[in-house]
């Protein structure tokens, strides 16, 4: 499976809280849980509002187009990081799927993907 992959520089944060600090335009994902709303920001924006989160990760964006209804792409990628013992959290969006991997492994997940 070839797959074209990009990564984003700026380090980006994961939280969990019950009401919305953010603005619109700092806020990259959200989604609903029983436990409160996980949001992804930048890292300079939950600084800004003192937001505390647990570890900084790196966004590697899958630029090829991944449909929703795609079979194996997140076992594909999730194979080849696994290989390398680098943890993903993946996103997927309508026409992308998104990567999150600890941010001091960014750039090297970034490599073995496109070996």
């Amino acid at each position: 499976m070839e797959l074209e992959y990009s990564l984003h520089l700026e380090p980006f944060i994961f939280c969990c809280l019950q009401t919305n600090p953010f603005t619109d335009k700092d806020v990259l994902m959200t989604f609903t849980e029983q436990e409160g709303i996980t949001y992804i920001v930048s890292q300079s924006s939950a600084d800004v509002l003192g937001v505390e989160f647990e570890q900084i990760w790196s966004w590697i964006s899958v630029d090829s187009n991944t449909q929703l209804n795609a079979t194996g792409i997140t076992a594909h990628i999730g194979a080849i990081l696994g290989a390398h013992e680098i943890p993903c959290n993946v996103v997927a969006a309508f026409h992308h799927d998104h990567l999150f991997v600890p941010f001091e492994l960014g750039k090297e997940a970034l490599r073995v993907l496109r070996a």
